[in-house]
């Protein structure tokens, strides 16, 4: 039985108990209406579905950070196994990847989040296409656009493509 299927029977054994009671002690109409309708909104409430998951944004469209770095290509997440961090949800292919990534989401989350590094490099914000990636130096990067334009671009002046895309980490804000 469900946590709401129990809560729901546990509500509907009080709300019966309590008219029980009501009618024993004749207690008004408007009363006993007033009880319905309270426990029927509470009834309501509970079996509601919650769009908390469908609010947190998901990252970089699903694809598994840690399979970049253990499986060495760009991977679609399960919508079973997922985890919540830094305001997006992240699936992966197993618990394992999960679990690397609990311990240290820092190592595994794109440097940029959703962002295509070589846009951000150039002042822009584009949205990235996890298919087009990057590691270097530890550090999980993706593009907006296949080679010659993402990836390889971007590495063409690396370390100053990275601290352009540092410099301007502030396009990232409120996204």
């Amino acid at each position: 039985m469900t946590q709401t299927a129990s809560l729901a029977a546990g509500l509907i054994a009080a709300r019966d108990e309590q008219i029980r009671k009501f009618a024993m002690h004749n207690v008004s109409r408007r009363n006993a209406i007033r009880l319905v309708l309270a426990v029927t909104a509470a009834l309501f409430a509970t079996s509601m579905p919650s769009f908390a998951t469908e609010a947190v944004p998901l990252a970089i469209k699903g694809y598994d950070p840690v399979a970049y770095f253990t499986i060495g290509s760009p991977t679609r997440g399960l919508p079973e196994i997922e985890y919540e961090w830094d305001e997006h949800r992240y699936l992966f292919v197993n618990a394992d990847h999960r679990e690397l990534f609990k311990a240290d989401p820092v190592r595994y989350a794109p440097e940029f989040g959703n962002f295509c590094a070589m846009a951000l490099a150039l002042g822009e914000l584009d949205e990235a296409n996890p298919e087009n990636w990057l590691i270097s130096d530890g550090k999980l990067y993706i593009f907006g656009k296949p080679a010659p334009m993402g990836p390889a671009l971007f590495q063409q002046d690396l370390a100053a493509n990275i601290a352009k895309a540092n410099q301007n980490r502030a396009l990232l804000e409120g996204h």
